[in-house]
């Protein structure tokens, strides 16, 4: 008994470090405090589709014949129309991707156990997941861009405990619509789901489970179709291209496309290359001083933020191993073409869209459990991020704890 519950020590301890940390983290990134959802969300209770002009944020929006618009997928503001409508618009959005933290550590946890992994193995992968992988740094720093990353990584994450438990369709369906509709891009999913279902298209009920899986996404994809005509008289013209915090500036790589694959070297490099810096003392040939290392806010490579997919190497064959590298890959084209690779974030951001079929595949290395050095790379992996996460702005809030806890 007593060997069972030291074992559950070390995962609980870190688990408990890094949601202390994390407080730490928040509160020393109080200089980006968005509330983009929240105006909107207002917007939306006085049946307007646009932005009051007594409340603009100070960037990341479009101006469109003298309006203002989001083109942040609507989803956010609509899960946030109730605690504004109570609170007002100074509701903070952040509240979303806290509790959507919350919900993919839950999920992991469950969708692991169902996956047969142990409950202490089941621990150290949601701690992996949610505080060892870039999902943590986009839910502690309140940037708009980052809160709808966090909130469509947990529906992804739901859809696919979803799939491996009661498996209904439609709830599949409804899911894949409702992260589509917080970021476009993860519509991308349901090609995982497609493939799940035509590899098993010879069982009882197949016509009906695609049907129930395709007509929401199909609804959704009408319904912000409308939104978007309503907005800028296009059903595929989202504003993205139209954000003020871009066309303002003649030096960004939006002068070589939006979308082009000039853009995709320096995306792989970011995803699959970048390391921290060294931080270099002044005046002297080449010495470092301490903390010694800073992230990029271009970004960092995979290995660095989340080590353990470093086992991505040992990945087994599984039944569903072709649908989630298919997934993976249609997921990925539209990061690798897009023109924003970083500038101010904590590792490769943009690998959220396929960071749960990527970690589906990955558990396919550990049919044997999770073995020590697993754990090792998870435990230094949740630290380095820790440490390093606010470097990309000079800030080690972890070295200076104490003046956050007031």
């Amino acid at each position: 008994m007593k060997k069972k519950f030291a074992q559950y020590t070390l995962p609980l301890l870190i688990l408990v470090f890094a949601i202390f940390s994390g407080l730490i983290i928040h509160r020393a990134s109080w200089f980006v405090q968005d509330k983009h959802f929240s105006l909107l969300a207002l917007s939306f209770i006085k049946n307007d589709l646009f932005l009051s002009p007594n409340n603009f944020p100070p960037g990341d929006y479009v101006d469109y014949f003298g309006k203002q618009y989001l083109f942040f997928g609507p989803m956010p503001s609509i899960l946030l129309m109730p605690p504004v409508a109570i609170w007002g618009k100074n509701f903070p959005q952040i509240t979303l991707s806290f509790v959507s933290l919350a919900i993919t550590y839950i999920a992991i946890f469950l969708l692991t156990r169902k996956l047969k992994f142990t409950k202490i193995e089941s621990i150290w992968l949601a701690n992996f997941f949610v505080f060892g992988t870039v999902l943590y740094f986009v839910g502690l720093v309140n940037i708009s861009a980052y809160v709808v990353q966090a909130v469509g990584t947990a529906i992804i994450v739901l859809s696919l405990l979803e799939y491996f438990t009661k498996r209904r369709w439609l709830v599949i369906g409804i899911l894949v619509s409702v992260a589509g509709a917080t970021r476009i891009t993860l519509f991308g999913t349901a090609i995982f789901f497609v493939l799940e279902l035509l590899r098993n298209r010879r069982k009882p009920g197949f016509p009906k489970s695609m049907i129930y899986l395709l007509i929401p996404i199909i609804f959704s994809l009408a319904i912000l179709g409308i939104y978007n005509f309503r907005r800028f008289h296009s059903f595929f013209d989202t504003g993205y291209t139209r954000n003020v915090s871009v066309l303002d500036k003649n030096y960004l790589n939006n002068q070589l496309g939006w979308f082009n694959p000039v853009h995709i070297p320096a995306n792989l490099y970011v995803l699959l290359v970048m390391a921290p810096e060294p931080i270099k003392k002044p005046s002297v040939e080449f010495a470092l001083q301490f903390p010694y290392l800073k992230a990029n806010g271009m970004g960092l490579a995979i290995w660095f933020t989340s080590p353990l997919f470093l086992y991505l190497l040992l990945a087994k064959k599984e039944t569903y191993t072709f649908p989630a590298a298919i997934g993976i890959i249609v997921l990925l084209i539209p990061s690798l073409l897009y023109m924003g690779i970083g500038a101010s974030q904590y590792g490769y951001r943009y690998s959220l869209d396929f960071l749960p079929l990527l970690f589906l595949v990955l558990l396919s290395a550990f049919k044997k459990g999770l073995p020590s050095f697993a754990k090792f790379l998870i435990f230094v992996g949740i630290l380095f991020n820790l440490f390093l996460m606010l470097s990309i702005w000079n800030s080690y809030p972890l070295l200076s704890f104490w003046e956050y806890l007031d």
